[in-house]
């Protein structure tokens, strides 16, 4: 028995992705394969393999020659009476919690994001395992690493731009989080510790965030070190040494949060996409904090 999970899009997506399929293999005792072949259009770069502590999975690449002539081969036994063990493809429904799940039995190949903990919540403290991150192996990062453990309170807060507001289709979908949100999310962490907070400030446009974030007169830092640029894996890393995080509505500050070994204080937005449609779709976990 096999599960492929179908892994797209950047780091934070490829996480959920992983997860859900590692998840459904462990149950079922299944080999786990990671289907690659979404990367071939170079719009990404698969990075799971930068977590030193995913071993033993295997990529598979199907080729469309494969998968044509495995179909007429598998039609042929057929016809002869011959019954053939098939991986039946399930794409994901919606993006709220599938509880359907649950009832696989077989061997699948999952396609979808499955972004919600309920998907991998059996084996948390596996996937916290594998996804513990490598060493910093720049000074800077290093150094803000050391400010963040000394902080009393620490707070990341996550601003995502980018293509959130470059790309007309992306930002349709998902929007962006306004100042008002980040603003009563700061308030709610310093009325809750009634304490000057430091926040580590991370974004995609560290410009954007000198020019335009208020941070209310808290000690801060703009993480915006040049070399994250190709390893963002770095930065949420950064992220869950924070005691406390104020996310965005993305993938990438979720795992941030979710990594974190501190017991503080998570605020995410209300609304996760913008589209109408999922308004109602929200990934956060019962303990963190929702604000409009």
């Amino acid at each position: 028995m096999k599960i492929i999970s179908k892994i797209t899009g950047g780091l934070g997506n490829q996480m959920f992705q992983y997860a859900c399929g590692k998840a459904l293999a462990h149950r079922l005792g299944a080999k786990l394969y990671l289907d690659l072949s979404w990367f071939e259009n170079g719009n990404r770069t698969f990075m799971l393999d930068i977590f030193p502590n995913i071993q033993g999975v295997q990529k598979y690449k199907p080729s469309n020659d494969s998968a044509k002539y495995k179909k007429i081969f598998s039609k042929v036994l057929r016809s002869l009476g011959i019954r053939t063990k098939r991986c039946r493809h399930i794409a994901e429904p919606d993006y709220s919690y599938w509880a359907g799940i649950g009832n696989i039995r077989e061997s699948v190949h999952l396609s979808g994001y499955w972004q919600n903990e309920k998907y991998f919540s059996n084996i948390s403290s596996i996937i916290k395992q594998e996804f513990l991150f490598p060493d910093f192996q720049c000074g800077e990062a290093t150094n803000i690493a050391q400010r963040i453990k000394h902080s009393s309170c620490s707070v990341s807060i996550h601003v995502r731009r980018g293509d959130y507001i470059e790309d007309i289709t992306t930002n349709s979908v998902h929007g962006i989080c306004s100042m008002e949100y980040y603003d009563k999310a700061l308030q709610t962490i310093i009325d809750r510790y009634n304490v000057s907070p430091q926040l580590f400030l991370f974004s995609d446009d560290t410009q954007w965030i000198k020019n335009n974030f208020d941070t209310r007169g808290c000690s801060f830092v703009i993480v915006g070190i040049p070399e994250h640029k190709n390893e963002p894996y770095n930065d949420m890393h950064l992220m869950s040494l924070c005691r406390h995080h104020i996310i965005a509505n993305s993938s990438f500050s979720w795992w941030g949060a979710w990594l974190s070994l501190n017991a503080g204080i998570v605020v995410v937005p209300k609304r996760w996409f913008a589209e109408e449609k999922m308004m109602h779709y929200n990934p956060s976990l019962p303990s963190w904090v929702i604000v409009e």
